[in-house]
């Protein structure tokens, strides 16, 4: 196994890890409602240290991914996404370190976990988006990526639509005294379409290791 094979592997087990704590979270936790309440309330209720834990195997496998991408592309572009991929990795762990304010709390001044909390989760929602627009032609254009070359355009423009319609939803705050409108399912789809991306990617960097 070469060392980019081991970057890949590396990046689908953190999104493996990633997925498999949620969901038993989804399971266990079934008061956290999908449609409004965001995936981070979770470390306040059972078996809440899965959340950390969580965040933290994602974040780990993201920065996998980006040493094996800076290490495989060439070009500006493919620096600056690399770099942005790392960025979202980082943040991760950082949102996994600071845990965000109980459930409630939307209309009270934030804590200072709680603000160190909603400034990472933001950083790494837009370098992730940053980072598949970036990528997207970089990758396109390379040879050794064909096996993943046509989810590359779908998957973008997933990542790009959903953080859309997550910001639409974080805005809303300024509207109303509540939580964000449908701020859970817009968080869910947009880290949805942030997996697709990354496992497509470490698929694609396990292709160049071969």
């Amino acid at each position: 196994m070469t060392r980019m094979s081991l970057y890949g592997y590396i990046s689908f087990a953190g999104v493996i890890i990633f997925t498999v704590l949620m969901l038993a979270l989804h399971s266990m936790q079934p008061e956290i409602s999908i449609l409004y309440d965001a995936m981070s309330y979770y470390v306040y209720g059972q078996q809440g240290w899965m959340l950390p834990a969580s965040l933290i195997g994602l974040g780990a496998g993201s920065l996998a991914l980006a040493i094996g991408m800076w290490h495989t592309l060439r070009g500006g572009f493919a620096k600056a996404g690399g770099l942005f991929v790392a960025i979202w990795g980082l943040s991760l762990i950082v949102a996994a370190i600071y845990p965000t304010d109980p459930p409630g709390s939307w209309n009270q001044p934030p804590s200072t976990s709680g603000m160190i909390h909603f400034t990472a989760a933001n950083l790494s929602f837009i370098s992730l988006m940053l980072a598949s627009v970036f990528l997207a032609p970089v990758l396109a254009k390379d040879s050794r990526w064909s096996p993943v070359k046509k989810w590359i355009i779908p998957i973008t423009s997933l990542t790009v639509i959903s953080l859309i319609l997550i910001m639409i939803s974080i805005s809303s705050i300024f509207l109303s005294d509540g939580a964000p409108l449908y701020f859970g399912l817009t968080e869910r789809l947009y880290i949805l379409s942030c997996l697709c991306w990354i496992i497509m990617s470490s698929i694609g960097l396990r292709q160049t290791g071969r």
